[in-house]
């Protein structure tokens, strides 16, 4: 052993008893392994590989893995599956079907064999790759409305809890409220975004999806929009939140797909990304 397993122990109760996640903890070990030693060391390294090593086995399983940038879901055959969008830098080549990690040889055989299905499938998951790099790059941005970027955050928090509800065993029906406030998170951001948004303003939209969506409409000049307004009515009313919920999964599908959409054209409106016009270079079926 190259550190003291005694500095490594107290370390570890330390940041224990400072509520410091599990992730977090082999980086602060390494910080501090440096100042108090007075080292230097690269990643990777001996030193680097027995802090990971000694702090792994004491995380929950999993903790210290990096996970995707974005994880979607996809409704096919009467089942949710997973997108998984993993992280990248610079030009990369994505294969569309592997990030269907969970789906089956034979399901994505169905899924293929089909140009429609298969189309329909290329289409949303570009949407998913535009979505989570231009996302995590807006999150990132000094030089944009504040309150647009406020708005922006929670519209990802609660499409990332949609996903969650549905990839339960049993889809969870609330999934239908997050993907309504998502859609509602996002249609104000862009308004934010595009032509600011006071609090007054804010509050005079409400919770008003129709009232949110006009203005979207008016800010953005997007008039081949128009026709998804009457998509809003998959929503129950705000109100609806106080109550138990209970939806076919065509409808929950129909929600989360909308919200994402919504949260994708302003990705691609602020950031300039854009592979759906890559997919759509291509001949539809």
């Amino acid at each position: 052993m190259l550190i003291p397993i005694e500095w490594l122990k107290k370390l570890n109760e330390e940041l224990r008893a400072a509520g410091i996640d599990h992730r977090r903890r082999p980086w602060e070990a390494m910080r501090r392994y440096s100042i108090e030693f007075k080292t230097s060391f690269s990643l990777p390294s001996p030193i680097a590989d027995e802090i990971f090593s000694w702090f792994k086995a004491y995380e929950p399983l999993g903790a210290s893995e990096i996970g995707p940038l974005y994880q979607s879901v996809y409704y096919y055959d009467a089942a949710f599956w997973p997108v998984s969008i993993p992280h990248f830098l610079g030009t990369v080549r994505l294969n569309a079907l592997d990030c269907l990690q969970d789906m089956p040889t034979a399901v994505k055989s169905d899924l293929t064999s089909a140009n429609r299905s298969a189309w329909d499938y290329i289409v949303f998951w570009a949407d998913c790759v535009d979505y989570a790099a231009g996302v995590n790059d807006l999150l990132k941005r000094k030089d944009v409305d504040e309150r647009g970027l406020q708005f922006l955050a929670a519209g990802d928090q609660e499409l990332r809890s949609s996903v969650s509800l549905l990839k339960e065993r049993r889809p969870n029906a609330r999934a239908i409220l997050t993907s309504r406030m998502a859609t509602e998170m996002f249609l104000k951001a862009f308004i934010a975004f595009r032509a600011g948004l006071t609090d007054k303003e804010a509050r005079a939209l409400n919770h008003d999806l129709d009232a949110c969506f006009d203005r979207f409409i008016e800010v953005s000049r997007y008039t081949h929009w128009a026709h998804v307004k009457n998509r809003l009515a998959v929503y129950p009313a705000i109100a609806a939140r106080y109550e138990e919920q209970s939806h076919p999964p065509t409808a929950l599908w129909e929600g989360f797909a909308l919200a994402q959409s919504f949260g994708t054209v302003l990705a691609r409106e602020m950031t300039g990304r854009n592979l759906l016009s890559q997919v759509l270079s291509n001949d539809a079926p």
